[in-house]
C-alpha cells in the first residue's frame, strides 16, 4: 500500500483500505487489514486505546478486594472492587520498574506486592510500601513523587457493564453506546434484578485478525454449512433420545423461511442483528420467566428479549444470544492471533430448571466443550492462511444483502423506539453480511482521527 514517509512515522491513506460504494452496490474491505503487521500497531494506537473499551461485569467483583484482569489494547489492566467498594481500573504495572503485578485471571486480595523488589500497593491502588525506604537513599524529589498505581484514564458503567478508556478525550459512555443500548436492556431487563455472571470461563486463542470474530457474531449465513456437525448431532439426539432430550438451538431458525430478521447499524460502529417469529421459542431458558416479563414490559419488548439476537460493540465485545447468552471479549494480540474470553450471563433469579438448561446449551454450543466454537476458530485460521496470497488485494464477501439496505429504522425499529443509522429487513434467508459497512466507517473514521491527532502533536514537538 502507498505511504508517504516523516522522519518520525508513515503517513498513510487510509481511504484505500474501505471501498464503500453503495449506492453502485459496492463495499470491499482490503486484505492488508487482516494481514499487515504495521496496519495493526497503528490500530492498536489508534482505535484500541484510543476508545470505550469492555472490561468487566459488576458480578464478576462482587466482593471488596474483587479482581480480574485484562487488556486495553497492548496495556494490561486491573480491575478491582476496593475495600470502599469502589470498582477502579488500574494498569497492571508496578511504579517501580514495571512488572505486572497481577498474573491471574481474577482473585481476591486486599494487597498486590510486586514479584521484584516487594513494593507493595493496596485494592485502592494507593501504595503501601517502598522496600526498605529508609535505608535506600531517596532523594526528597523521589518521597515527594506519588508512587500509586497509575489509574485508567476513564471508567464508566452502563447498568452494571463496565467500559475503560486510555484516554480522556472519549465521549462519555452513554453517548458512545447510543441507540445500541437498546439491545444491552432487552437482555438485562429479562429480570427485574438485571444479569449475574454464570461461574465458568471459556478462554481460547485462534490464528487469525480480531476482526474476524466481531465479523463472524454478526453473520447467520455460515451457521448451516460451517456447523453442520453440530446440527447433525441434535436432530440424532432428538431422533435417538426424543424431543426433551433435545436441548439445543435449533439451526431450522436460521433457514427456516417463516423467520424475519432485522440488521442494523448504530454510531461508533456498533451492529445488531434480531431474528423474529422464530420457532422453538420454548426451548430458550428465558421462556421461563416469559410471563412475568410480558407482564412487566409488554409483549412486544417480551418478543425481542426471548429472540435470538446479537449486539457487536465495536471494537471489543459481543453479546450473542444464539443458542444462550454469551458475551465474547476480543483481545487483539498481533495481526495474525486473538484472544477471546467468553462467559454466560443469565437474569438474577431465573429457576433452577432454566438455569441449569442454559449452562447446558452454552456448553454445548458456545464452551469449551461446545461443538460450534472450534468450528468458528477453525476457519478463521483458514481465512487467515488464504488472505496471505499477496497479489489479491479484495474478498467479496460484503455484499450479500447490500441491494436491501436503507438508510434509517426499518418498521420494526420505529415500532420499538430507536434510530439505526443502516437497516436490512426481510426473510431470514437474506443472512445478511452487508451490514459490517458500520464497523468498516468507524474504523476509517478512528484511524483518520488517529493519524491526523499523531501529527499534530508531532508538528506541536517540533513546533515547541
Amino acid at each position: 500500500m502507498d505511504a508517504r514517509v516523516t522522519k518520525e512515522r508513515v503517513i498513510r491513506d487510509f481511504d484505500q483500505y474501505v471501498d464503500e460504494r453503495i449506492d453502485d452496490g459496492v463495499f470491499r474491505v482490503n486484505l492488508d487489514m487482516f494481514r499487515d503487521p504495521d496496519l495493526f500497531e497503528l490500530e492498536m494506537e489508534y482505535i484500541w486505546e484510543k476508545t470505550w473499551v469492555f472490561v468487566v461485569h459488576d458480578s464478576q467483583i462482587p466482593e471488596n478486594n474483587d479482581f480480574i484482569t485484562t487488556q486495553i489494547g497492548r496495556t494490561p489492566v486491573i480491575l478491582q472492587r476496593g475495600d470502599d467498594g469502589q470498582v477502579r481500573a488500574f494498569i497492571n504495572h508496578c511504579t517501580h520498574r514495571g512488572p505486572r503485578l497481577c498474573k491471574t485471571q481474577r482473585g481476591n486480595a486486599a494487597r498486590h506486592t510486586c514479584p521484584y523488589h516487594g513494593w507493595m500497593f493496596d485494592s485502592n491502588g494507593k501504595s503501601m510500601m517502598v522496600t526498605d525506604e529508609e535505608t535506600g537513599g531517596y532523594s526528597q524529589a523521589f518521597k515527594s513523587m506519588s508512587h500509586d498505581l497509575h489509574q485508567v484514564a476513564r471508567l464508566e458503567s452502563y447498568r452494571g457493564f463496565y467500559w475503560a478508556s486510555l484516554s480522556d478525550e472519549v465521549s462519555s459512555l452513554k453517548e458512545y453506546l447510543g441507540d445500541v443500548s437498546f439491545f444491552l436492556d432487552a437482555w438485562i431487563d429479562q429480570s427485574p434484578n438485571e444479569l449475574e455472571w454464570v461461574k465458568g470461563d471459556a478462554n481460547f486463542t485462534y490464528d487469525g485478525n480480531w476482526k474476524m470474530v466481531f465479523e463472524n457474531c454478526l453473520d447467520l449465513y455460515h451457521a448451516k454449512t460451517l456447523h453442520a456437525s453440530f446440527g447433525n448431532a441434535v436432530m440424532n439426539r432428538f431422533k435417538n433420545m426424543g424431543e426433551d432430550e433435545r436441548k439445543s438451538i435449533n439451526l431450522d431458525d436460521f433457514v427456516n423461511a417463516t423467520a424475519e430478521v432485522s440488521y442494523y447499524n448504530f454510531d461508533n460502529g456498533h451492529g445488531a442483528l434480531w431474528i423474529q417469529n422464530q420457532s422453538q421459542q420454548e426451548d430458550r431458558p428465558s421462556y421461563a420467566m416469559y410471563k412475568e416479563m410480558e407482564a412487566r414490559v409488554g409483549a412486544d419488548r417480551a418478543e425481542l428479549m426471548l429472540s435470538g439476537k446479537v449486539a457487536a460493540i465495536f471494537p471489543s465485545i459481543l453479546f450473542v444470544e444464539s443458542a444462550t447468552f454469551q458475551m465474547r471479549m476480543i483481545r487483539p494480540i498481533s495481526v495474525d492471533k486473538t484472544e477471546v474470553y467468553a462467559f454466560c450471563l443469565a437474569p438474577k433469579g431465573e429457576p433452577d430448571d432454566a438455569r441449569a438448561l442454559r449452562i447446558r446449551q452454552y456448553e454445548d454450543f458456545f464452551s469449551t466443550s461446545g461443538l460450534a466454537t472450534p468450528d468458528d476458530t477453525a476457519v478463521y485460521r483458514s481465512a487467515q492462511e488464504g488472505d496471505q496470497a499477496r497479489t489479491l488485494e479484495w474478498n467479496q464477501g460484503y455484499h450479500r444483502g447490500i441491494e436491501m439496505i436503507q438508510r434509517g429504522p426499518d418498521e420494526k425499529a420505529k415500532q420499538m423506539g430507536f434510530s439505526p443509522t443502516l437497516s436490512i429487513h426481510g426473510s431470514i434467508a437474506i443472512q445478511g453480511e452487508a451490514m459490517y459497512i458500520g464497523p468498516y466507517r468507524e474504523w476509517l473514521k478512528k484511524m483518520k482521527a488517529g493519524q491526523d491527532s499523531a501529527l499534530s502533536n508531532l508538528s506541536g514537538d517540533v513546533h515547541g
